[in-house]
Parts: structure tokens; C-alpha cells; sequence
């Protein structure tokens, strides 16, 4: 999977967020406070982030959505420079996103029952 796009990780996300009762256009716009951070990139420094952006951030690292990443570089006379940064986890994405196209694609067997009767 290159590229996240729009209707993948909205597919991913309504899998999980739909499940719970959160409405299509919450789940779009959720998918799209999400990607106007990330673009067409696949990650995003931290400290760009605001507490609030960061809480939400933290609750789709819980579903596997996101994931923390730290890198360390040396910098001038011996310090550390720690930069923080939060990546998509691309193959969680295309699971929950293709679960959800499976889910769609069963029959209700009742559905069928009541058609014939």
C-alpha cells in the first residue's frame, strides 16, 4: 500500500468508529482532520500537534491506526536532538478497511427468508 487515501482510511476508520455509533459525517470528518496533518506523507512530527490533535492521535494509536516513532540525532557538541513523530501503520489500515468491504459484501439470511415468503 503506497498512498493513504481518503476512502481507504475512512473505510478503516468506519469499521471501528462505526461499529460504535459514530455517525458517517463524524467518521469523514474525522478521516479528514487526520489527513490534513498527514497529506501524502506518512508521518507527522509530534510538536506540531496540539494537546488536543495529540489526544485524538493517542486514540487511534489504541485501534492501530497510528503509531509513535522517536528518532535520535546527534547534533553539535555531543547532544541528542529527540524528534518525536507519528506514522501510519499502513497494513493495520488496509486490514480494517478491507474487513469492512467483506462485512458489506454478506447476506442477511432472514432478509432472504422474508423476500420469499
Amino acid at each position: 500500500m503506497g498512498i493513504v487515501t481518503r476512502e481507504k482510511l475512512l473505510q478503516a476508520l468506519d469499521n471501528i468508529y462505526g461499529k460504535k455509533g459514530m455517525s458517517r459525517p463524524d467518521v469523514e470528518d474525522l478521516s479528514d482532520f487526520v489527513l490534513s496533518f498527514f497529506g501524502y506523507d506518512d508521518y507527522v512530527l509530534d510538536n506540531v500537534l496540539s494537546p488536543a490533535e495529540r489526544d485524538v492521535f493517542y486514540n487511534l494509536e489504541e485501534y492501530g491506526i497510528l503509531e509513535t516513532y522517536r528518532e535520535e540525532i546527534s547534533i553539535l557538541h555531543g547532544k541528542v536532538w529527540r524528534v518525536n513523530q507519528w506514522r501510519y501503520r499502513k497494513d493495520k489500515i488496509d486490514e480494517l478497511a478491507s474487513a469492512s468491504a467483506d462485512r458489506k459484501n454478506e447476506t442477511n439470511i432472514y432478509d432472504e427468508i422474508f423476500k420469499e415468503m
